[in-house]
């Protein structure tokens, strides 16, 4: 049992290395550019096991951007703990902020990716995907269970937020990202209105610390 334990570590082990080398080259390189040979031959790891483990390029690279999101959640909800009371808004626009910092050395990836992605329906919509699930767990942790239609609504009502920051962020070279932080406050204050004209809101603004939802 111990024996097997060791060869799953070695094998997680294995996967965040080649996820690493193939998302260093993809700063370089368009996602069909990139060889899982050389992936492998980066990473330490041996061809024949790096093709079993990874299966592709892209699910390696996903599988980085899932760690990535991981980090910075954790280090999100970090920061909600010590900051004490903030309301719902605050958590969510924090949340947001933070995954931009995260990705800020790795605009080059973002901005393969999005090329790729326009000609590639499925590697958008597993983007897509990936974007809903950060969402929701950014919800969730700010004390929006996201449940129901509206709850559904409220998570592609940020994803699209987040959309529209990206833009600006994109090209935001400043330390403090001023420029993404402000479009991302006038994208949220906006969605709420939305929100309020539409009644997907249950409990007011997202201002609110009781509310249980944004």
């Amino acid at each position: 049992m111990a024996q097997d334990t060791t060869i799953l570590d070695s094998n997680d082990d294995k996967m965040v290395l080649l996820g690493n080398a193939a998302w260093t080259l993809l700063a370089t390189h368009p996602v069909d550019q990139i060889d899982l040979d050389v992936v492998a031959d980066m990473a330490g790891v041996e061809r024949g096991p790096a093709g079993v483990l990874s299966g592709s390029v892209q699910g390696l690279v996903l599988a980085k951007m899932t760690r990535l999101d991981r980090q910075s959640l954790m280090e999100t909800y970090d920061d909600i703990q010590d900051a004490g009371a903030v309301s719902i808004r605050e958590k969510i626009i924090e949340g947001l902020l933070h995954w931009f910092e995260t990705y800020a050395p790795y605009r080059s990836q973002i901005d393969q990716l999005n090329k790729y992605a326009r000609s590639h329906p499925d590697l958008a919509l597993r983007l897509l995907v990936g974007l809903e699930a950060l969402i929701r767990h950014i919800l969730v942790m700010s004390g929006d269970a996201a449940l129901g239609l509206k709850g559904m609504v409220r998570v592609k009502g940020v994803a699209c937020v987040f959309l529209a920051t990206a833009r600006v962020w994109m090209k935001d070279d400043s330390n403090d990202l001023a420029a993404t932080m402000k479009i991302l406050d006038q994208r949220m204050s906006r969605a709420e209105e939305w929100g309020i004209s539409l009644r997907i809101f249950e409990g007011g603004r997202s201002h609110d610390v009781s509310d249980g939802s944004i």
